[in-house]
């Protein structure tokens, strides 16, 4: 039988081999050269992302990686988080609770949209009414805001139904339009069609946007900030790993984002090519449809955790690109701790036997829903599961979709409670660095995302949600962390680190730990 290792070794020599005729010998790093910028007509970049996007409105789809790197170039936030995910002003200059519940902004004076209007608090309570309106991914930790109210021009009042502990960090999830096309009747075209193709109040402007194709922006010249060094950008979305590389080698992107392990030497020996890597929030989970007639058991679904040779798979696809996941959010985020009894080990003797305690010894078919547009590798590594699942009698059908349709599948649940996938892999963040953000907002009973419920899970991430004492928080994520793992609704999969590959002349790009990059302090030069 051949092993797991080997199996990982020839997937990997295979995407080397296309590497090398990729790319060819072209000996030597970029970097060097002058910093002087390109003249300002000259000043265009294009920028492949890692991620693609299925549409454009941010408030139906709050959470996508693609939208928000996007609409994040127009559309502002109240506040946004610092490296150490603390929150820092952005259109509010200050804030403070003036009680337990009651949460007060005081909005920056002399902002406006890019076609002159000005910002108002009335923009940012419409804006918050749209995102709960919606129930999209963030309708659980909104949930706690009761009323939203425009005080004056400049100031918004935020009541909760209790003290949280966690809000402000939310709030950097949500972007501000204009209040005229923020109703909360989801149904009114005239706001539907504004959110599609925003006019925001950040440094860029949107000129042209198609689906599942590109973003072009051009300079918002009236930005109430510093102006952005580039006059026009452009996000083009290229799923195939191999034309993304020959976009940056032929000049037809500057930027190229999510470079896989197997090609990241291949680009460091690019002429004039700059690769740069750091740690993130970003991590890829496998999600079960708790309630499937065969994952619907606690064993059948550690049996298929327990198949998985994960650190195998991460030195093998991923090497120093990412890292097996220690608990169920990155180890970076608060409270993100390892469970007491440690993670579920690779063990396909020990899965063998869950199956056949289950009643499945003969094993049974399922399938699993990625997007095609999530990022390298995800092939290579849905191949690696499958395999791992065979060898324990279970078949795997793989699904890949392009991102709307992806989309669209996860949404769906059937009439009896079960989804239209029976497994989902994809790409995550816990964007504001704290447990709250994955563990409450994903996993809470009101979240209904996978046919998961467990009192005792809602009942301490509720509490950890409302306190601000971090001790005390963490306490409480040791039980929530426990509780998944006996019950194993999902497996956390590996950490992403970001990473990206750029020619020579690019500068002031600084990747977050969220990936969402503020093109406005780039530039090229000479």
């Amino acid at each position: 039988m051949t092993s797991l290792r080997a199996k990982m070794r020839s997937i990997a020599a295979v995407a080397v081999a296309g590497a090398l005729l990729l790319t060819g010998c072209s000996g030597g790093a970029g970097g060097g050269g002058s910093t002087e910028p390109l003249p300002d007509d000259e000043q265009t970049l294009t920028y492949i992302p890692a991620y693609g996007w299925a549409a454009s409105d941010i408030s139906q789809a709050p959470l996508e990686i693609g939208i928000n790197m996007a609409i994040s170039q127009t559309l502002e936030t109240l506040v946004t988080l610092d490296d150490e995910n603390q929150p820092q002003p952005k259109l509010a200059e200050s804030w403070e609770w003036t009680d337990d519940t009651t949460l007060v902004f005081h909005l920056r004076e002399g902002v406006t949209y890019s076609d002159g209007t000005p910002f108002t608090a009335a923009d940012v309570k419409g804006s918050l009414e749209r995102y709960i309106a919606w129930e999209a991914a963030l309708k659980t930790v909104l949930s706690p805001i009761q009323s939203v109210e425009a005080t004056d021009d400049l100031t918004v009042t935020i009541k909760t139904a209790g003290p949280s502990g966690t809000l402000i960090g939310v709030l950097s999830m949500v972007y501000i339009g204009k209040a005229e096309f923020s109703h909360p009747d989801t149904t009114i075209q005239a706001d539907n069609d504004y959110w599609a193709q925003p006019v925001g109040t950040g440094p860029f402007v949107i000129d042209d946007y198609v689906a599942n194709d590109h973003f072009t922006f051009q300079r918002n010249e009236d930005y109430w900030g510093e102006k952005a060094k580039l006059k026009t950008l452009t996000m083009k979305q290229i799923t195939d790993v191999n034309g993304k590389i020959t976009a940056l080698s032929n000049g037809q992107a500057q930027i190229v984002g999510d470079v896989p392990y197997d090609q990241v030497a291949q680009v460091e020996a690019m002429n004039d090519v700059k690769f740069v890597q750091e740690s993130s929030l970003n991590y890829y989970f496998l999600w079960f449809d708790n309630k499937n007639e065969f994952l619907q058991d606690q064993r059948v679904r550690e049996a298929m955790w327990a198949a998985l040779d994960l650190k195998t798979i991460q030195e093998s696809l991923y090497g120093d690109t990412a890292k097996t996941m220690t608990s169920f959010c990155p180890e970076a985020a608060f409270g993100c701790v390892e469970p007491t009894e440690g993670m579920v080990e690779y063990d396909p003797e020990h899965a063998k036997e869950l199956l056949a305690e289950a009643g499945y010894s003969d094993g049974f078919t399922v399938d699993a829903i990625y997007s095609n547009a999530n990022g390298a590798g995800f092939a290579n590594m849905m191949q690696a599961f499958i395999s791992a699942w065979q060898e324990i009698g279970v078949t795997v059908e793989p699904r890949a979709l392009d991102a709307a349709s992806w989309l669209k599948e996860f949404g769906t649940v059937n009439e009896d409670g079960t989804h239209a996938w029976d497994m989902d892999v994809q790409p995550n963040q816990t964007i504001t660095g704290d447990a709250d953000y994955t563990i409450y907002r994903l996993y809470n009973c009101t979240a209904a995302r996978l046919g998961y419920c467990s009192e005792d899970l809602d009942a301490v991430t509720t509490k950890a949600q409302q306190l601000t004492d971090p001790d005390e928080r963490l306490e409480l994520y040791q039980q929530a962390v426990d509780i998944m793992r006996a019950d194993t609704p999902a497996i956390p999969l590996f950490e992403i680190n970001v990473n990206a590959a750029m020619t020579s002349n690019v500068e002031g790009l600084v990747i977050p730990a969220n990936e969402f990059i503020d093109f406005s302090s780039v530039y090229l030069t000479q």
